[in-house]
């Protein structure tokens, strides 16, 4: 049975107190606590300091945790079959006082997740937007955790409340991007876990909430026909016009979207020896390449450009998708976009993004291009879902729902009326 006792080993006026952790006859570790006490204190018989001083009875009463905490620890790792050893005892005592290393010991959450960030660039298939989610954890953390240090297994299901309020409150921050904080935090920690580090149990458990709050603007395919109808003499909202609807029917992002060139179009045939065209990308945010089948309406826009794409509003990224943003929103407020829906809006006088009821026209934003594809597209039986996304790059169907705020009940209510079409049709 395994059992634990303090002892003074030296004469000393400033002795060491030591920790003794027995197994067995033969199997026996001891280590320094880091705590000292002139001997005349110490009473070898109940292995404690003589409690007749106020900070005599502190130090009993904290050798008192100690040894539960050692015995705790005990058989909480006989259970995983542990190894026992001088070193488990040492690492036991200075986790119980927080002795560690601040700078280097990755049971520190921020230095662990510098590792993980560093692991992640190293990885080719980790992108910048990857990295960049990870970096802003790190540095919203460290605000919030300010001069305290949380280890791994401190982080707690009331840490983590506390730490979604911190950014609800003084980061201003929306509550579903507060919500995605919390799940990369918690990626962090579960891949912690797996490299052997502890958690703490409050953590699998943890709700975090859900991002599919956030309202899903997007174009119908009606609005997408008034949007087409709209001429102008200003040439900059023509060529928006023209990106927004070739956006709508390629399901792609505006850092995709307005690279595109005719160089990445081809032609493939199929058996019967129909010819197709297909637009092929390397997804900036992902990494993941995808194929595009050009519809109808991309083929005739790029028609009216002798077979190429638009021309772009300036030949820096962010520049050329802060205009089309622009522009965009006039185009829809030109072609009578103003039903009134709920969305983020950014508020010039509290610094905060809100969520409001205003025109739609006022929504608009590259974005909508990709989710008008992928929620119009959804509604039509002809598509399957992994078709769909294909296009978008989207890994799984709970992702791709969720993006377009359409829950696992939609997908099988439009499969129970499938079923239903199918019934029908044998009885006729």
């Amino acid at each position: 049975m395994a059992t634990v006792k303090f002892r003074v080993l030296h004469k000393s006026d400033n002795a060491q107190i030591y920790l003794r952790f027995s197994l067995s006859r033969d199997n026996v570790f001891q280590s320094k606590t880091g705590k000292a006490i002139n001997p005349a204190f110490w009473s070898s018989k109940t292995s404690r300091p003589i409690q007749k001083l106020p900070e005599f009875k502190n130090l009993a009463l904290e050798l008192n945790e100690l040894e539960t905490f050692i015995m705790k620890s005990y058989n909480s790792d006989y259970a995983k079959g542990v190894i026992f050893s001088k070193e488990w005892l040492d690492e036991k005592i200075n986790s119980f006082y927080n002795r560690i290393d601040e700078k280097t010991d990755d049971s520190v959450f921020i230095i662990y997740l510098s590792n993980f960030i560093d692991f992640k660039k190293s990885i080719a298939s980790n992108t910048n937007s990857t990295i960049g989610k990870y970096n802003n954890l790190k540095d919203r953390f460290s605000d919030y955790q300010k001069k305290k240090n949380y280890l791994i297994e401190e982080i707690s299901a009331k840490v983590l409340l506390d730490f979604k309020n911190y950014l609800i409150i003084e980061c201003n921050l929306l509550e579903t991007t507060a919500t995605r904080f919390i799940k990369n935090l918690k990626t962090v920690i579960f891949d912690a876990r797996n490299n052997g580090k502890q958690i703490n149990h409050q953590i699998a458990g943890f709700s975090t909430g859900t991002t599919n709050s956030e309202h899903k603007v997007f174009l119908s395919l009606n609005e997408i026909e008034q949007i087409k109808e709209i001429t102008t003499l200003n040439t900059d909202w023509n060529i928006a016009r023209d990106w927004l609807i070739l956006g709508c029917y390629l399901g792609q992002r505006a850092s995709d979207l307005l690279r595109m060139t005719k160089k990445m179009i081809y032609t493939k045939t199929d058996s019967e020896g129909n010819s197709f065209r297909f637009i092929e990308i390397t997804q900036q945010k992902t990494g993941e390449k995808v194929v595009i089948p050009l519809h109808d309406e991309v083929e005739l826009i790029l028609y009216k450009y002798n077979g190429d794409f638009p021309p772009v509003f300036a030949y820096n990224q962010g520049s050329n998708s802060a205009l089309f943003n622009r522009h965009i929103k006039k185009v829809c407020e030109l072609a009578g976009i103003h039903e009134m829906v709920r969305g983020k809006v950014y508020n010039e006088i509290t610094k905060k993004n809100e969520i409001v009821e205003t025109e739609k026209c006022n929504l608009v934003s590259s974005h909508i291009c990709r989710r008008s594809f992928a929620t119009n597209f959804y509604g039509n039986k002809m598509f399957t879902t992994p078709q769909l996304m294909s296009i978008t790059g989207h890994k799984t169907e709970s992702m791709f729902l969720n993006y377009i705020g359409r829950t696992s009940d939609d997908w099988a209510m439009q499969t129970a009326k499938t079923f239903k079409e199918i019934a029908q049709q044998k009885i006729s």
